[in-house]
């Protein structure tokens, strides 16, 4: 199945990537890009059955007018298209509540919604046109877009975050939106968005930005994530973090006559402990997670943990020592893995923030 995406280096667009690849289908994925959209090259990319993402738009410019006239043309420059394949595939087209507002974006949204909502019924192929709300989550562009990742930013960067206007607003986090996108791939169902939306202040969302912060950056912890909400949003915060800069983190050690005595973790979320030991030279992991928190201690022996994000092919090495006992958390999105590098049996014990189930193991092999 192909499925193609425009938008494809965009904050939703990237996401669905990493979406598609912790399914089990191999899709044929092709990236419809800005220079397609200004030359015949689109032609010959869309074919009459696809699946087609159509994220790609403007939303800054000199002017409201300029912004409005590029989408403008990017949208008929798709109909056109779809129109000269006798397109029956599957279209997805993602506008914005800005919709309801007064804004020349808006209206062009709006527009271009309704144009291809008319085209699907004259040529018979299945529309989905989904109003969003606030989209937030991991690696979202601060400064830009989405209050929560500037203020995340900004509070991981010790910088001063303002409120302009505490209103009620609505979220939503981009992998709940993501797992709906990729189901509707394979169903004739109606998207509904209402059940993951999240109605919250602004306020409401910096105070919690601020216990994380209080309770994650400065005391180690791992604050209360009690709830769908929390957790992603705490996910999102991590993202923010420059993890080579962070980690490892050492831990405090508390020794006498007796020996000594080392605290590896406070949490207010429960979750689950396990301990491992890993022969010399062996290799252990090489996944990554998409809801799941973990955090590596190393008790004993010499370990080497590497992180990748995935769609990037930076690698960030880690080199930890039993006799100076830390640790190493692993965010969302970042497949990784743990190597024996010493001569000795390495000792590791592993914390994640829910108990493991085989049937939602949210673990997802990809080599680092």
């Amino acid at each position: 199945m192909r499925i193609l995406i425009s938008g494809h280096n965009g904050f939703l667009g990237r996401h669905l990537q990493r979406g598609l690849l912790s399914t089990n289908h191999n899709y044929s994925i092709i990236f419809l890009t800005k220079s397609d959209f200004q030359s015949v090259n689109l032609n010959n990319k869309v074919n009459q059955n696809d699946i087609i993402f159509h994220f790609a738009g403007v939303n800054r410019g000199i002017s409201d007018k300029i912004v409005a006239e590029k989408n403008e043309r990017i949208n008929n420059t798709l109909l056109k298209v779809l129109d000269k394949v006798n397109f029956s595939g599957k279209l997805f087209f993602t506008s914005s509540i800005q919709e309801n507002s007064n804004t020349q974006y808006g209206k062009a949204k709006k527009n271009a919604r309704l144009k291809f909502l008319n085209q699907s019924k004259e040529l018979g192929y299945v529309f989905h046109g989904l109003i969003l709300p606030n989209l937030f989550g991991s690696f979202c562009k601060p400064n830009y877009n989405s209050f929560i990742a500037t203020f995340s930013y900004n509070i991981i960067n010790s910088e001063k975050n303002e409120i302009k206007d505490d209103k009620n607003i609505s979220l939503l986090y981009v992998n709940d939106l993501v797992s709906i996108l990729i189901k509707s791939i394979q169903s004739e169902d109606e998207i509904i968005l209402k059940d993951i939306i999240t109605q919250k202040k602004v306020s409401e969302v910096l105070i919690l930005l601020e216990i994380f912060n209080k309770t994650y950056i400065k005391n180690g912890s791992y604050p209360n994530l009690d709830s769908h909400f929390k957790l992603s949003l705490f996910n999102t915060f991590m993202s923010y973090i420059n993890l080579k800069q962070f980690f490892p983190k050492k831990y405090q050690i508390h020794a006498d006559d007796r020996g000594s005595f080392t605290e590896l973790i406070r949490t207010n979320s429960g979750g689950q402990s396990s301990i491992s030991m890993t022969k010399r030279n062996q290799i252990r992991g090489n996944h990554f997670h998409t809801r799941k928190i973990e955090r590596f201690s190393v008790i004993k022996g010499k370990a080497l943990i590497k992180i990748r994000e995935v769609l990037s092919d930076e690698i960030l090495e880690f080199k930890m020592d039993g006799e100076y006992p830390s640790y190493i958390d692993i965010p969302v999105w970042n497949t990784h893995n743990i190597e024996n590098i010493g001569n000795d049996e390495l000792i590791t014990s592993f914390w994640i923030n829910e108990h493991y189930e085989d049937k939602t193991s949210d673990t997802y092999i990809e080599n680092v």
